[in-house]
């Protein structure tokens, strides 16, 4: 009799269990062909997507989890395709992605009419969120780097530090948008560029770009093309050594393989971990193990891991009803990040996991990143 009630007890604990159990279904749509800069971005972030969800499923959690991940091969036609699948076919209960704001852009009011929390990333145009936030409720949420944080942080150090400044931007859509964003910031600091240089997306030398750079006297050039390497061929060949300051792409391995460690030493850029910091470097450590040499972008991948972090512990508390979802992600507090992501990563006005003060400037010193003093 006594055997009979404990069974009896311990199967209706198993069936209150599998009551609130769920299976969720999470999509990913990211870049993982095209550009080389693109692919970096998108391995990386989804590198510390995959962790996160490792380590989740480590804990036998009360949900089970399944990933679905599709490439949108940078192409904004077929991010969309791939979302409208996402929504319609496999029934997801949040999505994340994508490295190329376009895509971003072009799909973000699809899962806002539909309903559908987003964590964007590691796309970093600054009105991704913005656009959706007083549409009470947004679905629109973030976990990357945002452009005029960056932008804000690197002019504020340079204007204080060189006289002469320059900028060499890529003509396409990211590039276009960065000069913008870089000449109103000067312009707003009562500096004027003493030289602005563009290249197409798909140059292969700068040199002609970084003679003109060099003659007029710029001390800091600002770097915002994808081809990152090619303006460290160049310089060399001009005889010409400026310091250099760009976006977050500069903290690329991918980068430090290809130019080196003596021509990458002093670059600064836009950064959200600080490896000195031991959290951070225990990361680090822990994704190096995990994905060997396929791992090259630290701050990528730990944003990809927070977002990844934050929105499983969202479905924890809410289950797979995206609603329920959408509101604890703008509930959740006391979160560890290892990035520079704050306890209280959103608010019913704020869905960007970073705000102003969680970035600072890195600086490469001695092979590796570190926070700019």
């Amino acid at each position: 009799m006594k055997l009979h009630r404990i069974g009896l007890i311990a199967a209706s604990m198993l069936a209150a269990f599998a009551a609130h159990a769920e299976n969720i279904k999470i999509g990913a749509v990211q870049g993982l062909s095209g550009p080389p800069a693109i692919v970096d971005f998108g391995e990386s972030y989804l590198q510390g997507n995959q962790l996160a969800l490792k380590e989740y499923n480590a804990t036998s959690p009360k949900h089970k989890i399944e990933f679905i991940v599709y490439n949108d091969e940078a192409n904004p036609q077929r991010a969309v395709s791939l979302v409208q699948r996402l929504i319609s076919n496999d029934k997801v209960s949040a999505v994340i992605g994508t490295v190329n704001s376009g895509n971003v852009a072009a799909f973000a009011p699809m899962l806002q009419q539909a309903k559908i929390p987003l964590m964007a990333g590691p796309a970093i145009a600054t009105d991704i969120t913005a656009k959706f936030i007083d549409q009470n409720p947004s679905y629109i949420f973030r976990c990357s780097m945002v452009e005029k944080f960056q932008v804000d942080s690197m002019l504020d150090w340079g204007v204080k530090k060189f006289k002469k400044i320059a900028l060499l931007h890529g003509t396409g859509g990211y590039g276009m948008f960065a000069a913008g964003e870089i000449q109103k910031g000067m312009k707003a600091r009562g500096m004027e560029l003493v030289a602005v240089e563009s290249a197409a997306p798909n140059v292969t030398d700068m040199t002609p770009q970084v003679l003109n750079l060099k003659n007029s006297g710029a001390e800091l050039v600002l770097m915002f093309h994808d081809s990152l390497e090619l303006l460290y061929r160049a310089m060399p060949k001009a005889n010409y050594k400026p310091v250099v300051a760009g976006n977050w792409g500069l903290s690329s391995q991918m980068v430090l393989n290809i130019v080196g460690q003596e021509a990458l030493e002093g670059t600064v850029m836009g950064q959200a971990l600080d490896l000195g910091d031991a959290k951070a470097a225990a990361f680090n450590a822990k994704m190096s193990k995990e994905f060997g040499d396929k791992y090259r972008w630290p701050v990528v991948a730990a944003l990809g891991y927070d977002g990844m972090r934050i929105l499983l512990q969202a479905l924890d508390r809410a289950g797979g009803d995206p609603a329920k979802i959408q509101k604890a992600l703008e509930t959740t507090t006391g979160f560890k990040a290892v990035s520079g992501t704050p306890e209280k990563p959103f608010g019913p006005k704020d869905h960007e996991c970073l705000d102003a003060e969680n970035v600072f400037l890195g600086v490469w010193k001695g092979g590796r990143v570190v926070k700019l003093r």
